[in-house]
């Protein structure tokens, strides 16, 4: 329990240094809840489909109108060991290609919101662009998602399809070879953000 709660401390030091302000942590910023939000890799190979599971993840979203959806900052990251295959050769194939001894995190930062269409029962459904870092490796990608806002709490719920080789990832191969997987991936996420005063 003490390991998880340093990892997530370590996480909000990395959004720290991104920019934020004490100030700023403590009333406009909405929290992710860890337990109420999912992030999965999908992806296949030549034999069958494979997904992991991001068990630790951290973030914050700030609204400059939280009734019209403007959102002023958005930050998402997942601890890269953290990532779990439903048998753990996948795992630790996962978090090797993904070089997670070098590269704790994994983290997306807004950019720019390109569009919002509200619609309706405090749904809106967002065009964006952000900086997605994978190991080590940033890039600027598109990425569409719901946002749906009720009372004090916000949820997001969208995917991004990727290639592993954009992130300088080389796809990996199990079995000698006799399994290679291929070098698309799905991101799918549904994180949920609460006010200060109920993140637990």
């Amino acid at each position: 329990m003490n390991t998880q709660r340093n990892i997530l401390k370590r996480l909000i030091v990395c959004f720290t240094i991104l920019g934020f302000t004490s100030n700023v942590l403590q009333a406009q910023i909405l929290k992710l809840e860890n337990t109420e939000s999912s992030l999965t890799v999908f992806g296949s190979s030549n034999v069958h489909g494979w997904k992991v599971q991001a068990e630790t993840k951290n973030g914050s979203i700030k609204f400059n109108d939280i009734e019209t959806c403007q959102i002023e900052h958005l930050s998402f990251a997942v601890l890269t060991k953290s990532l779990k295959g439903p048998k753990a050769a996948m795992t630790k194939t996962a978090t090797e290609t993904l070089k997670a001894d070098k590269h704790k995190i994994i983290l997306f930062t807004l950019v720019e919101v390109k569009n919002i269409t509200n619609k309706g029962n405090g749904v809106f459904e967002l065009q964006t662009v952000g900086d997605l870092m994978i190991a080590g490796t940033k890039k600027t990608v598109p990425l569409n998602f719901d946002v749906t806002i009720i009372n004090d709490k916000v949820k997001l719920t969208g995917k991004t399809q990727l290639k592993m080789t954009e992130f300088n990832l080389t796809p990996p191969q199990v079995m000698m070879g006799a399994i290679k997987a291929k070098d698309d991936i799905v991101l799918r996420f549904e994180t949920s953000f609460v006010t200060e005063a109920n993140y637990i």
